[in-house]
């Protein structure tokens, strides 16, 4: 019993530190740019994590943020989409000019379709980095996938939105548990293809 308390209490930790570096990370990358290298530390991690692995968090971030870091187009749409998105729902678009009002709907939308793409993106490159993998075929493949599996993207997108609004019930919750929360919650919904994985 105190054997499983203790590991418990570790794999607590594990997970809280591993959330706590992927925001270190995506800092790192100037939180423009350090989307992905920081979201495949993450999933590399959890990994290790659940594999019962001995390795440095920190080292598995590093070596994943060296790999990754060139992937700055993906990370910096992702940022601006994100932040239009934001503004134009908070600033009353449609009582200010109809016509910039029209495009707010379809943005919102074309941002979370692409938010769900790169989560597909940053599983299917983890998996990659593993034998190098062509970056465009892999984004076509995330494209492909999140398409051919609507109803799993579209949990991938209800979680990812659901754990976004715990920043509003407490900011350390957020900073150390909604990471590695949302990578548990949706390892088992991302198949990674048996093409990856050969």
């Amino acid at each position: 019993m105190k054997n499983k308390i203790i590991l418990f209490i570790n794999r607590f930790s594990q997970y809280a530190i591993s959330g706590f570096y992927f925001w270190i990370f995506l800092i790192r990358g100037g939180i423009i740019y350090g989307f992905v290298p920081a979201a495949v530390g993450l999933i590399k991690c959890i990994h290790e994590i659940q594999h019962n692995d001995e390795h440095s968090l920190k080292t598995i971030y590093a070596e994943s943020y060296k790999q990754n870091k060139h992937h700055k187009g993906l990370s910096f749409t992702l940022f601006i989409l994100l932040g239009l998105s934001i503004m134009s729902l908070c600033i009353p678009l449609f009582s200010k000019d109809p016509i910039i009002g029209f495009f707010q709907l379809p943005l919102i939308i074309f941002t979370c379709i692409l938010w769900t793409i790169s989560i597909y993106y940053v599983y299917f490159l983890s998996e990659a980095n593993k034998k190098k993998g062509d970056m465009k075929w892999i984004a076509a493949l995330s494209f492909v996938t999140c398409i051919k599996h609507p109803l799993k993207s579209l949990i991938i997108l209800i979680t990812m939105l659901v754990l976004c609004f715990l920043i509003k019930i407490n900011l350390v919750i957020f900073i150390f548990f909604v990471p590695p929360i949302f990578i548990l919650s949706t390892n088992k919904i991302v198949t990674i293809p048996s093409v990856l994985k050969h």
